[in-house]
């Protein structure tokens, strides 16, 4: 092979095989003018691969990896499948980093990692300080026309209020919040959304420039962030155990099912929302049957107010308490991960099936890039900008970046434009083409 003849590695051993290096002769062999690397397999049996030179590895890594018959394989099974084959030194770090940086194997595939970024507390001490809003649907459209349904929660005292809407639009929004939230409750220091049309809208902006109220939103595709994902969860569940196969009946009982939340006292504080929102315990109308008594029944108003004051003391300790165990057992499934400003990465890729241009969302491309990292906005959000355009820039969780890790063609196109620029800056007078051909 006459790649082989330039390789100063193969020259070497070709050396200390013609010299009688014994310990080399139980390594290699020579075979029709080829260098192999041997292994014993049995008395009678041995293993021949190929020593492929230096020169040559990329274009093997290409093929036994990305053709269709390798199948963009993973690190084991490339490695395995060229084992059988070929030898150079440093085979499984070779493989393993032409794999790390293939480009089409960081778009698609999942890093079978523990998701990235640990769990940030959101701080609350008061009721009313934050509260959450989202909205629900569109859903089947009920008897009433109602399509929609929006939630607000209190991130301090987890009171819940609920309305069915026919449009999700800004101005229905706005006009809830100013006649069932402000002018009820008082005006809340934030209100924490996601990035929906409504909700980024110049009527929200100007409601809550108005009723001096910080709108604060969650990361693109990261909601999570918002307490009022978690009612969600508990109003479908609770809006599927009744509504049978007859989905249209989903605003049937949300007056029922807003008295519930609010009436059940709450893991995290300990407490109802209802004791911490307006002092009281809602009683059902079996409640009302049962009479559990309270002795003396009116205490007298300082011993009230003193309660109250202790009630709120004792809700911040149980949050904390339960905001520690929340740390300790979602921290146990993620990762510590951190980006540098202009770091290459990629973005998790969100995509539509669209059947009518034959796509399909399960087939696309997991993760989409590379962008660079603009700066670290909080402990777990990072602003990226699209590296080819400058354009697309977009606020992004941790969870939903990865590292981008640049191919053997990248890196040696960074290294000619590296070689360049420094011969550009140390001369101008002599040409130094013919040195980077």
């Amino acid at each position: 092979m006459e790649e082989q003849q330039k390789d100063l590695k193969v020259e070497e051993i070709l050396k200390q095989l013609a010299e009688g290096n014994k310990r080399l002769e139980q390594e290699f062999v020579v075979l029709e003018d080829k260098l192999y690397r041997k292994k014993q397999l049995s008395e009678n049996q041995h293993h021949y691969r190929l020593y492929i030179p230096h020169s040559l590895v990329q274009e093997l890594l290409r093929d036994y990896h990305e053709s269709p018959l390798s199948g963009h394989a993973g690190i084991f099974k490339t490695y395995k499948r060229l084992y059988e084959v070929a030898y150079w030194p440093g085979m499984w770090t070779e493989v393993k980093t032409f794999i790390k940086r293939c480009m089409v194997c960081q778009s698609l595939k999942a890093d079978n990692q523990k998701p990235a970024g640990k769990i940030q507390q959101t701080k609350v001490t008061f009721p009313n300080e934050m509260l959450g809003i989202d909205l629900m649907g569109p859903l089947p459209r009920s008897p009433q026309r109602h399509e929609y349904l929006l939630v607000v929660v209190d991130y301090f005292t987890r009171w819940v209020e609920l309305t069915p809407l026919r449009t999700a639009t800004a101005q229905t929004v706005a006009r809830f919040l100013k006649s069932e939230i402000f002018t009820r409750w008082g005006v809340p220091d934030y209100i924490l959304s996601d990035r929906g049309r409504q909700f980024v809208s110049e009527v929200f902006r100007e409601l809550c420039a108005q009723w001096t109220v910080t709108p604060k939103l969650t990361t693109a595709y990261h909601p999570q962030t918002n307490m009022t994902e978690r009612v969600n969860r508990t109003l479908k569940s609770m809006i599927a155990s009744y509504v049978d196969n007859n989905h249209a009946k989903w605003d049937q009982y949300l007056s029922e099912f807003r008295f519930a939340i609010n009436s059940a006292v709450q893991e995290t504080t300990g407490v109802t929302p209802a004791e911490l929102q307006i002092g009281r315990k809602l009683n059902s109308p079996l409640d009302k049957v049962l009479k559990a008594k309270v002795w003396p029944p009116n205490a007298p108003a300082y011993d009230v107010v003193h309660q109250l004051a202790q009630l709120k003391a004792d809700v911040e300790e149980n949050i904390r308490k339960s905001k520690q165990r929340q740390l300790r057992s979602y921290n146990k499934k993620r990762r510590d991960v951190g980006f540098r400003p202009r770091q290459r990465v990629w973005i998790r890729n969100f995509p539509q099936s669209h059947a009518g241009k034959k796509f399909t969302a399960k087939l696309a491309r997991k993760w989409k890039g590379p962008y660079r990292v603009v700066q670290q906005l909080r402990p777990l959000n990072y602003r990226v900008v699209l590296e080819d355009t400058g354009e697309d820039v977009r606020t992004v969780h941790v969870s939903n970046l990865r590292p981008f890790y640049p191919t053997a063609e990248d890196l040696e196109h960074i290294e000619r434009k590296r070689m360049q620029e420094i011969f550009q800056e140390s001369s101008e007078d002599e040409d130094f083409s013919g040195f980077l051909d």
